[in-house]
């Protein structure tokens, strides 16, 4: 630090602890010698100078983080200029002296402002350069400071902010520019994933409707996967995933049975039954008939199935031991489950082995293997041998549409393109596989003490995955017979059956549920008649009235309990169906009729409460 930086400092410190005492304390500002200390602390390399507008800024090393001659004017016309200012709220990648979100705060008083600073030196000489009581004082300030990237990602999507705009500018992130790059991936990344969710729901929202309305009994009468929680804290689980690298690990799975407790993704249950070995576990979440075709056909007397009420119906008809549901991923599950008993929620990211991941975890295991979860192509393979997609290709195979030509299809279709692996190595991925290896190493941080490694390294590396061998597993003591007496116990004091007071419950809710989606498509069905009467050419009074009275309808839709359901076929913004009317006379922005825009949101708002009505009118 400089002369100029310590009397800026000093001058500032006195004001500072007035102001907020409890954060001076913290910060060691409220005695002499924290004074003196936290100075120390400080690089040296970082200055605080005086310009001639009067107005502090900052350098850190060479690079001016604002202007060396009027940092105020400057910020005052990059709050002007901007589109990334709206007034819903702004995330800021770097804080500066805090000029740019200062003046924000001012501009939108009831705006979401967070602010994002990885540097603590930073940070703390941002309180002491100059008074920020109006800023620090914000209704709306969330500061995340001295918090690495993946834990900001994850903290923005607890708190639904992850769709906020950002102000980045380069004099701002350039202190700590690897941090901000780093953010700046995981960020797109999680973008990426959501567009991927967004495109799932838009394909098979239909079928997960229909396939959840099918299982209203199944949901009504079967238990949850509470009974099996923390079951097995000393016991280490090993996960099966269905990638190429389950072929090296089936003839050692006899053996590993004695040793480990054993959950299979839906996808590998067919390998284990060809290697005389039922897993104990068999996790199967997706709802497409060709994921019960991984059971069609199998019997797995040893196993319990833990599913997800969205599944595809005959999943329900597998012959197993018992039959447990997770918690439903969707809105119509989790409303009638929020009403009457909740399953037991599991993580999912995209790939069933996540979801199993997850569930070893739910039982406590604190060692996890995992077997097969490649995420790649090792040695340009898609599956390992004998898998469902192999024998279709060779079932369906012709002349001209060769087994071969199918699994070209499937290495190369998705832009594949060389990750490290576990050895020093590379193995082939692509962009959908890379974002499931991102969901490990975020729930591997998110959970620290769940150790876990990987038995196959030919497979793309995950940050956070150790690498184990099966000698390491197979010379650990046999606890099968503790494993299967544990399990015996469990399943004889929950039969998997919901009581009766439960089932009552159930039907209560669902009867709810019937009742909302019918008050949603009656309200609904009103708007789409207000619009279409100022469509037919309303006096700019009328066109007041009519936005009055659909502003009212807005507000009891978004505070309908079933809103949620209905957006699963089509989304509802929680900002309000039709966002904001700008002018009294009907016309937005871009000039075209804003009644014409709202007429088809509530069409389509209506639309998708009959869809629900119809669906559990049928199958309830």
């Amino acid at each position: 630090m400089n002369s100029t930086s310590n009397e800026i400092f000093s001058a500032n410190r006195t004001l500072f602890c007035a102001r907020f005492p409890d954060l001076a304390c913290i910060l060691g500002l409220d005695s002499p010698d924290g004074t003196q200390s936290l100075f120390d602390a400080v690089p040296p390399s970082y200055h605080i100078e005086e310009t001639r507008s009067g107005n502090p800024t900052l350098r850190v090393k060479e690079t001016y983080v604002h202007s060396r001659h009027d940092p105020l004017r400057d910020a005052s016309r990059a709050v002007e200029d901007t589109s990334s200012f709206t007034r819903n709220g702004c995330l800021f990648a770097g804080i500066g002296l805090a000029y740019i979100p200062e003046l924000y705060a001012r501009k939108f008083p009831e705006a979401t402002l967070i602010v994002i600073e990885p540097d603590i030196f930073l940070f703390l000489l941002c309180l002491v350069s100059r008074p920020l009581k109006s800023f620090l004082s914000h209704p709306g300030l969330i500061l995340i400071i001295g918090t690495p990237p993946r834990e900001v990602i994850s903290l923005l999507e607890k708190l639904e902010l992850t769709d906020i705009s950002v102000y980045q500018s380069p004099s701002l992130t350039a202190p700590n520019q690897g941090w901000f790059s780093d953010f700046e991936a995981m960020r797109k990344r999680n973008k990426e994933k959501k567009e991927i969710n967004a495109n799932t729901l838009k394909r098979f929202g239909d079928l997960w409707l229909k396939n959840m309305c099918r299982n209203l009994g199944q949901m009504r009468d079967r238990r949850g996967i509470g009974a099996f929680k923390d079951a097995f804290r000393d016991v280490p689980a090993l996960v099966l995933a269905a990638g190429p690298s389950l072929d090296r690990i089936l003839p050692h799975l006899s053996e590993l049975r004695k040793k480990c407790l054993i959950i299979a993704v839906d996808t590998a249950v067919r390998a284990c039954v060809r290697a005389s070995s039922e897993p104990d576990f068999i996790i199967l979440v997706d709802p497409q008939y060709w994921n019960f075709r991984h059971l069609d056909g199998l019997s797995c007397p040893k196993s319990i199935l833990i599913t997800e009420s969205a599944a595809w119906p005959a999943v329900f008809r597998f012959k197993c031991r018992s039959i447990h549901l997770c918690s439903s991923l969707f809105p119509l599950g989790k409303f009638l489950e929020s009403r009457t008993a909740i399953k037991g929620e599991l993580g999912a990211g995209g790939s069933v082995s996540t979801t199993a991941w997850d569930f070893a975890r739910h039982l406590g295991c604190t060692h996890i293997y995992m077997a097969g979860l490649d995420l790649g192509f090792p040695d340009k393979k898609t599956h390992f041998t004998g898998s469902i997609f192999e024998d279709r290709t060779h079932t369906s195979s012709d002349r001209l549409n060769t087994a071969e030509t199918a699994g070209y299809s499937a290495l190369y279709g998705g832009g594949p393109y060389p990750v490290p692996d576990y050895r020093g190595k590379t193995v082939l991925t692509d962009k959908r596989l890379i974002l499931y290896a991102w969901w490990f190493e975020s729930r591997l941080a998110a959970f620290p003490g769940n150790k876990t490694a990987t038995l196959t390294p030919e497979g793309v590396k995950i940050p956070g995955f150790s690498i184990a061998s099966t000698e390491d597993l197979e010379s650990g003591p046999e606890i099968r017979t503790r494993i299967d007496r544990n399990l015996t116990r469990i399943l004889s004091s929950d039969d998997g059956k919901q009581d009766s007071a439960e089932g009552k419950a159930f039907d209560d809710a669902l009867t709810e549920l019937k009742k909302e989606l019918f008050f949603i498509s009656g309200l609904s069905t009103q708007a789409v008649k207000l619009c279409e009467s100022a469509l037919k050419g309303q006096n700019q009074h009328s066109g007041k009235s009519i936005c009055d009275e659909l502003n009212r309808i807005d507000h009891l839709i978004l505070d309908s309990t079933a809103k949620e359901i209905a957006s699963m076929v089509f989304p509802v913004s929680s900002k309000g169906t039709r966002g904001e009317i700008g002018t009294e006379s009907g016309k937005n922005s871009s000039g075209t009729s804003v009644f014409s825009e709202s007429r088809a949101v509530y069409i389509n708002i209506k639309n998708a409460a009959k869809k629900n009505l119809d669906n559990l009118e049928k199958f309830s």
